[in-house]
């Protein structure tokens, strides 16, 4: 069965040939080296915050990296209370979830996951400085599978749930870096249930799209999602990415030979 995680689903909403690129051939695309650091610096965040959950020293790490030493401690200054322990209470950073649902496995890896007799928290570390609107946030994929997941996959109701997302500064920000800020988000029985409706009209589109063997639709064009897409030259969207001067491109025939 194949694996299905919120960034599949995100893809697969916005444009399923994106989703074939992306996740069923894996076609490699070109990285921005500035992205490349960014991500790398948000590696290392992560891996310092779960080396700590474990209980493993992280002076090092700290110690090699002014900024990320400022964000780890800029984090546990403004939530104290996130990282006290708590009696009859499980916590484990980056867990995994799993789901069978309609022909396909549901797979969420929470940052930390915090779970009481009667309550469970969700943590997420975003390693960047300007969060969405709260109500943007709470219809990402992520924030729905994630609470969907830890409702179905435990005894918990929806209401005994939330997530929260930690906002820190990246690197290049640390000179006018502002405090580390969070937006929590609550559950409810509505939310779950729209939840698992899109859920299977999702994955029955998918179903469907993947029963003829060949190339999943693309998405039209006039939605605008071609303009950001690396994928858009392939899809033969170059003019939406790149401009009207890119509309055509001669016939290889006419193009001169070049003499080596």
């Amino acid at each position: 069965m194949l694996t299905l995680t919120q960034g599949h689903l995100r893809q697969l909403e916005i444009c399923p040939r994106r989703y074939q690129y992306s996740y069923l051939e894996h076609v490699p695309v070109p990285t921005d080296p500035a992205m490349l650091e960014r991500q790398w610096w948000g590696t290392q965040f992560h891996l310092v915050m779960q080396q700590r959950e474990l209980g493993l020293p992280i002076d090092d790490f700290l110690r090699e990296d002014a900024a990320l030493d400022a964000a780890v401690n800029g984090l546990l200054a403004a939530a104290p209370e996130l990282f006290v322990p708590q009696p009859d209470v499980f916590r484990q950073s980056e867990h995994r979830r799993t789901l069978a649902f309609n022909g396909y496995i549901l797979t969420a890896i929470y940052d930390l996951l915090v779970l009481g007799p009667a309550c469970g928290q969700i943590i997420d570390w975003k390693t960047y400085q300007r969060p969405p609107e709260q109500a943007q946030l709470a219809q990402e994929w992520q924030t729905r599978l994630y609470l969907y997941l830890l409702v179905e996959t435990s005894h918990l109701r929806p209401e005994q749930v939330s997530m929260t997302y930690w906002f820190v500064a990246p690197p290049q920000a640390e000179a006018n870096a502002e405090p580390p800020s969070r937006i929590t988000l609550t559950y409810s029985d509505d939310q779950h249930r729209r939840t698992g409706a899109d859920l299977q009209r999702l994955t029955d589109h998918l179903t469907t799209l993947l029963a003829p063997a060949e190339d999943l639709p693309k998405i039209d064009a006039a939605l605008g999602y071609c303009a950001q897409c690396p994928f858009a030259v392939r899809c033969q969207r170059w003019s939406e990415r790149f401009g009207a001067a890119y509309a055509t491109l001669p016939a290889i025939a006419d193009i001169a030979e070049v003499p080596l």
